[in-house]
């Protein structure tokens, strides 16, 4: 039987005002629950993990923590797929008795499993790494419960499932004090428009806080957009060149953005997940 590999990228979204409030007090606090991602049809081995973690405003962090993974939820009277119960809120103490039927697997990213610990505002982690005492790669089957199912609810959203694929889902838990609290903020002087694509940040040299590709929101969640370039400092001033049309947003259409806002990650845990079919 030939071998096939792939790998799936997780952003999971956790909303600005609770990132705003403080660290994560403890270890089992949440970080993110149940967020989905596709997979083909059938089971799968799941070999390795990597994580690219967002700093603390600019000072990498090295925490460990844990990750839970699990199948839909099936109702058994109308059969319809939905995610698991949630484990929780964001900084709140992880229950995952409601959703224990549905767990699956779950692994542990340990400090040891961070790379560099030099880097810049931010951190990378990955199983398996060669330096770390708790060894080799992840050796884990995978089997979804979605069957030949074309649709699946996430909360109250009902989502198609492209063809030949299923739904998995994974949760994250610190085991550690995580703060994704950022202090770059908007400086334009005046209300921002809805369609301007350059935003002014100062107060923490953005260069050392976001890259390319983020999505970012205000501290209220509203999402302002993706970024697609970064300016040099100026001291800590920085311009951001936002694309304002391509990110997901609760509130619909693009958003003025006012003076003096603090600008966080939409996604400050970034997982890849390494599969073999």
């Amino acid at each position: 039987m030939n071998k096939k590999y792939f790998t799936v990228e997780v952003k999971p979204p956790i909303d600005a005002d609770l990132l705003d409030h403080s660290a994560l007090a403890s270890d089992d606090d949440v970080i993110f629950s149940w967020t989905p991602f596709e997979v083909p049809r059938g089971a799968s081995r799941l070999l390795n993990v990597t994580a690219r973690v967002a700093g603390t405003d600019g000072t990498a962090q090295h925490h460990p923590f844990q990750l839970l993974f699990a199948k839909s939820k099936i109702d058994a009277t109308t059969g319809v797929m939905s995610n698991p119960a949630s484990i929780g809120e964001y900084n709140t103490v992880a229950t995952a008795i409601k959703s224990l039927n549905q767990i699956i697997g779950g692994i542990k990213i340990e400090a040891i499993d961070y790379m560099c610990q030099s880097l810049v505002g931010c951190s990378v982690a990955s199983t398996g790494n060669s330096v770390a005492a708790n060894g080799a790669n992840i050796d884990m089957v995978l089997m979804p419960s979605g069957g030949a199912r074309t649709k699946y609810l996430n909360g109250s959203t009902l989502t198609d499932i492209p063809a030949g694929q299923d739904i998995l889902w994974v949760a994250g838990i610190a085991c550690g004090a995580f703060d994704f609290r950022t202090t770059v903020e908007s400086d334009n002087g005046e209300v921002i428009s809805a369609t301007a694509t350059t935003i002014h940040t100062d107060v923490k040299n953005a260069n050392l806080v976001f890259s390319v590709g983020d999505v970012i929101q205000e501290v209220d969640n509203t999402i302002i957009g993706t970024i697609t370039a970064i300016g040099a400092a100026d001291s800590v001033d920085v311009d951001l060149t936002v694309d304002r049309g391509n990110a997901g947003r609760e509130t619909a259409g693009r958003q003025t953005l006012a003076d003096n806002v603090k600008i966080y990650h939409r996604n400050p845990i970034t997982l890849e997940l390494s599969f073999e079919k």
